[in-house]
């Protein structure tokens, strides 16, 4: 179904003034993926024209430890009437935690996690591609992404590229592959690209491509210079200035491995559908068929799985890439759904 729902009846609808009928009106709308959007963005403007009230931590918190101070384990503020019946301290104290207590952390836990789960959501936003598909992007500040395939973007919905704790800094979280054009703003706010690792990508303004998934995390620059935090095992963080050419790779080890190429953009070639291998193993073109088309890829024999292979190739899809891999290493590849064997023709 068709329908408009106007930013005032949002706001009417988030301060509970909306009927039974334009209640299910919103419903319906919601259930369009694409006006998530709107909702949140009327959610958040509500929200400032009408902050809720948040507790004063910073306040309060002094004036609860001066009561804790000055009232005694165990003793009761007098009252005008006594209770009608004494009770041991820790009769009370037991029972209370045996089963109101118990079932008030339960409600306060749950509540505390919806909660954050409904913050999180509704303060950043995560671009996700699916297998072998690539996407492009415009941050808010005019930057721009390209995701390889089963990779995800986490952006911040509102506030990008403003001042956060009292620092401006644009942050974002990668998991998978992408490649990053960012632009230079005029008060020199960072750019920080974070990865599940630890490893964190520090900029101003240029061109790089980060990789990161589970076996390797890869920053490659082609542009600018890049400032790169990564743990040690020390447990402290140390940093790397890299420069144009520089490819830095930390392995699942928690080892970081530093090399130069000449041709830095080789390794976002992908953006092109273009794939560049140079002596690349059939066993590392398998993982790059796993990570970018979701195959499980079997190479029947160790021999065939060291062989390499060097080249450029154009593949829009994983059936092409694989006729490619084929014609070049005269190997038989058999597919059947998202299963692939590989074996020499000459076995």
């Amino acid at each position: 179904m068709n329908t408009t729902v106007s930013h005032e009846l949002l706001f009417d609808y988030f301060a509970g003034r909306v009927t039974a009928l334009q209640r299910e009106t919103i419903a319906d709308w919601l259930r369009d993926p694409a006006n998530e959007e709107t909702f949140y963005r009327c959610l958040d403007e509500w929200e400032r024209r009408k902050p809720q009230y948040i507790a004063d931590l910073t306040a309060a918190l002094p004036t609860y430890r001066a009561f804790l101070e000055q009232t005694p384990p165990g003793t009761v503020a007098a009252t005008a009437e006594p209770p009608p019946t004494a009770v041991p301290f820790q009769a009370i104290r037991r029972s209370w935690f045996s089963r109101s207590g118990l079932i008030a952390a339960s409600v306060a836990l749950a509540l505390l996690a919806g909660g954050w789960l409904l913050r999180d959501h509704l303060l950043y936003q995560t671009i996700q591609t699916a297998y072998g598909e690539t996407r492009s992007l415009q941050l808010a500040d005019g930057s721009t992404v390209v995701l390889n395939a089963n990779s995800s973007l986490r952006v911040p919905r509102f506030g990008f590229g403003k001042a956060i704790w009292g620092e401006k800094s644009r942050h974002v979280q990668l998991t998978g592959e992408a490649n990053f054009a960012v632009v230079h703003t005029p008060d020199d706010q960072r750019f920080v690209v974070h990865t599940a690792k630890g490893l964190d990508v520090v900029v101003l303004g240029t061109e790089f491509t980060v990789f990161a998934r589970p076996r390797e995390t890869k920053v490659v620059l082609a542009k600018g210079k890049v400032l790169v935090n990564y743990p040690t095992s020390a447990r402290r963080t140390e940093q790397l200035t890299l420069k144009p050419g520089d490819v830095v790779a930390l392995d699942s080890g928690g080892r970081l491995k530093r090399a130069t190429t000449p041709k830095p953009r080789d390794y976002a070639a992908w953006q092109r559908h273009e794939f560049i291998f140079n002596n690349t193993s059939l066993r590392e073109v398998g993982q790059l068929l796993t990570d970018n088309y979701g195959l499980q890829v079997r190479i029947l024999g160790d021999e065939l799985a060291r062989q390499t292979i060097t080249g450029s190739f154009h593949a829009e899809n994983a059936d092409e890439l694989l006729q490619a891999i084929s014609d070049v290493l005269g190997i038989n590849v058999v597919r059947h759904d998202q299963q692939v064997v590989l074996n020499d023709n000459n076995a």
